[in-house]
């Protein structure tokens, strides 16, 4: 089989302005992003086979690569030209009312120690995924479970983490141990300073009397999180971003969680405590979920169960 056959025969991916298959899509052992875990990356997906929010993702990379000092990367234009060039392509090896999931990243070059030589550019990436409504019905259904980490929160003197970066062994070690703690729980972080921060995937959300609550502090700038603001505002939910004490947890009436691939997930229990108000059925929860998807013209309930 020719590579152009091969290309057309399975998912493709755009590596620093190439497309290849998915089958060779790869990193060399001596990118930093291997080596030192040295990435910034941005997660969006389709709606109904369209990449809406693609600016906003794109932009957010693009600011964040600048902000950690990365060597420079294709163009804005370059970046939207490729996310639609395989998202058109990788749709169509896909069953109807498929959705994917757009990841880029971009890695911070090569490391000098391994070839002997000055660094040379770095390895900008586009590449999408079948989003896996199935993986997630359950969670969508019966409610995700959180344990609270005893691993905390990587301080914002170590790097900015409102990016969003490849590093993430301190979420692997967390899902990992509540895994093992309590199969099928998730992990949550709490920052330093003992208040709340986010999981592995998602940002969280608590809601008491119909108001919204999210952390601010020591948490990625999430672009579901803006979103939720935005729905909330439109219709007249209070929607606050402050510290967020542990102890409200067990007091809430709904908790979910957002994220820009399974946008929203229902909050079961934290650490064994259960929210006042069953998974999905919040008043909150239901109205956002609906809004949602009046937003971006798909069933987001309907797409998550079918």
């Amino acid at each position: 089989m020719s590579a152009q056959q091969q290309i057309s025969a399975e998912p493709i991916v755009w590596i620093n302005g190439r497309l290849v298959p998915w089958s060779h899509a790869a990193l060399p052992v001596w990118d930093l992003g291997v080596v030192a875990g040295a990435a910034v990356t941005e997660a969006g997906r389709t709606y109904g086979g369209r990449f809406l929010f693609a600016d906003q993702h794109i932009e957010r990379l693009l600011h964040a690569l600048q902000e950690l000092d990365f060597p420079p990367t294709p163009a804005k234009h370059q970046l939207l030209q490729a996310a639609t060039e395989i998202i058109q392509h990788n749709l169509q090896l896909l069953p109807h009312g498929s959705d994917l999931g757009v990841v880029m990243f971009s890695t911070a070059g090569e490391n000098s120690t391994y070839l002997g030589r000055p660094a040379g550019q770095p390895t900008t990436v586009v590449h999408t995924y079948p989003l896996p409504f199935a993986m997630w019905r359950n969670a969508f259904v019966s409610g995700v479970r959180l344990t609270v980490s005893r691993l905390r929160q990587i301080p914002a003197d170590c790097f900015p983490v409102s990016l969003k970066v490849r590093n993430r062994l301190h979420w692997w070690l967390a899902d990992h141990a509540a895994e093992q703690q309590s199969p099928g729980s998730r992990a949550l972080l709490l920052n330093r300073n003992g208040s709340v921060a986010e999981t592995s995937t998602s940002s969280i959300c608590v809601v008491s009397n119909e108001h919204v609550a999210t952390p601010d502090g020591d948490v990625l700038n999430s672009l579901s999180s803006r979103l939720v603001e935005r729905l909330c505002h439109d219709a007249g939910i209070p929607f606050t971003r402050r510290r967020v004490n542990p102890s409200e947890l067990q007091d809430a009436d709904e908790i979910f969680l957002t994220s820009s691939p399974s946008c929203l997930l229902p909050v079961l229990s934290v650490d064994g405590c259960k929210t006042r108000i069953p998974p999905g059925e919040g008043p909150v929860f239901r109205r956002l979920l609906r809004d949602w998807s009046l937003a971006t013209g798909v069933d987001l309930e309907r797409q998550m169960l079918q």
